[in-house]
């Protein structure tokens, strides 16, 4: 575990906590919190560029204006996250504070392992979080998610590449598809489209929503059951058109290794055109190569029947057994308000998750995020069902399958895929 190393001091407590909503947990955990405190906190933040040395930044601003509590911090890469909390839970060793996204919410509610935060926080705050992500970040009734910021995906492109060709940004799957094959020219090392297609959270994600822009669910509630519609015609149309952009040619090899690091590294590269991506890619793209900046654009993800952006929140959650869960609010509260979300933005490109922050970005008033904005409008929340990663997976292994065996029948291996979930679904009822 990747220990922060900048933060190291502590010192003696000359005021108690303030918080905006008293409750009898405050009374509760009031005496554990009078004097000295070290807060553990596992973040994905640090691990990255350019989000971890802003990270540092406000860990450490907030240490300074809250001598009394030390902040001991880990970093987890995002794809190995939901291992290293459900390891560390299991072993008794979960941090106070840990991260939590939409996409593994439901797995870590189950698990009992989120503490409701909706009673540290008062009627304005909870007001303040945006309502898609609020929705997005409550189970049962209760806020378990505290959201710290966004990345809702869009379709993002060379604006000059574009403009080259005489072609506009594409609505439509079909239009992203021949827009791609315009684009590339692998004389030059230029491709159209950046797949990621690595059986990771970042390939099934995008193809998710792919998979739903031509009408298929892969997990969805009807009438209080799990249902999935992979092995229906639509969803052999959508396994059809994610495998065939690498069969088409207007992707760049390796397809099935790039992940998302990779492919922000080709685009920062100039070598693909497109991408669908999450805002965050934007402070990465600018970071690597300054010279992209003002030829960078974005659009709602194309539709095929229609257009999916699933929720992106990230943020934190609170291990019940925390002995210091006001000092923890107060942190999760300190990194996510106006002024801090507002330099994550400017820094990193991923969206604040408040209205005032909103509001009072210049930034994000840009055609740069104009498709990021309309997605996170729209966006959708992902199944809260404790086993989506595993039906994910199976997602994943299938459309990995057939891009690597071209020979395959994608109906087969999409109906074989299809029981393989409703197996899973049964064996969670």
């Amino acid at each position: 575990m990747k220990k922060f190393p900048s933060l190291v001091l502590l010192v003696f407590l000359s005021a108690s906590l303030v918080f905006g909503a008293g409750t009898t947990e405050t009374a509760k955990t009031e005496a554990a919190e009078a004097g000295p405190i070290t807060l553990t906190i596992l973040t994905t933040a640090i691990t990255q560029k350019p989000e971890g040395p802003l990270a540092e930044e406000f860990f450490a601003e907030f240490m300074r204006q809250n001598p009394n509590i030390k902040l001991e911090v880990s970093g987890v890469p995002m794809n190995q996250a939901l291992t290293k909390i459900t390891t560390l839970a299991a072993a008794g060793s979960l941090p106070d504070v840990f991260v939590n996204t939409e996409n593994i919410i439901g797995k870590l509610y189950d698990m009992g392992i989120c503490e409701d935060l909706t009673p540290f926080m008062s009627a304005a705050e909870l007001n303040n979080i945006t309502s898609s992500v609020r929705t997005g970040s409550t189970i049962d009734g209760k806020l378990v998610l505290y959201p710290w910021y966004s990345g809702p995906n869009a379709l993002v492109y060379r604006t000059d590449w574009l403009a080259e060709k005489g072609i506009a940004a594409p609505k439509t799957m079909a239009e992203m598809l021949s827009v791609a094959k315009q684009l590339t020219s692998e004389g030059d090392k230029r491709w159209g489209f950046g797949l990621i297609g690595t059986n990771d959270d970042s390939g099934q994600t995008r193809f998710v929503m792919i998979l739903r822009a031509f009408g298929a669910k892969e997990l969805y509630m009807e009438n209080g059951k799990w249902k999935t519609d992979i092995g229906s015609a639509a969803s052999i149309e959508g396994f059809k058109y994610f495998t065939g952009l690498k069969t088409a040619g207007v992707v760049p090899p390796g397809s099935l290794e790039n992940s998302f690091n990779e492919n922000v590294n080709l685009f920062a590269a100039e070598q693909i055109g497109m991408m669908i991506s999450g805002s965050n890619s934007v402070g990465k793209f600018f970071a690597a190569n300054p010279g992209l900046e003002g030829k960078v654009g974005s659009v709602i993800v194309p539709s095929a029947i229609t257009s999916y952006t699933p929720a992106s929140i990230l943020g934190w959650s609170l291990n019940p057994e925390s002995k210091n869960k006001e000092a923890a609010v107060k942190f999760m509260k300190f990194v996510s308000s106006k002024e801090n979300a507002i330099k994550w933005v400017e820094t990193t490109g991923r969206l604040p998750c408040s209205n005032d922050a909103i509001a009072e970005s210049d930034y994000l008033n840009s055609s740069l995020f104009e498709g990021f904005i309309a997605g996170f409008q729209s966006m959708e929340q992902a199944p809260n069902a404790p086993f989506y990663a595993e039906v994910k997976s199976v997602l994943g292994k299938t459309y990995q399958k057939l891009m690597l065996d071209p020979s395959l029948d994608v109906t087969k291996e999409v109906q074989a895929a299809g029981r393989e979930i409703q197996k899973i679904i049964d064996n969670n009822k």
